[in-house]
């Protein structure tokens, strides 16, 4: 059995009480590897060309207040 078949399979036995807190550890991990991304495509100028755009639309008064 595979280590993500194990897991898969742990995971399904788990009492509403352990899933829960297994549940929010996992989503907080996805978070901080989303904000390493995020703040590694920042750093590395992915996102620079979409910030000059919304930029340029905003003092174009393109935008609506939201």
């Amino acid at each position: 059995m595979s280590t993500i078949s194990e897991i898969k399979e742990t995971i399904k036995h788990l009492s509403q009480e352990e899933f829960n807190t297994f549940s929010n550890w996992f989503h907080r991990l996805e978070e901080k590897k989303w904000d390493k991304e995020l703040e590694k495509d920042i750093e590395e100028g992915r996102l620079d060309d979409l910030a000059q755009e919304a930029l340029k639309e905003y003092n174009d008064q393109k935008c609506t207040k939201l």
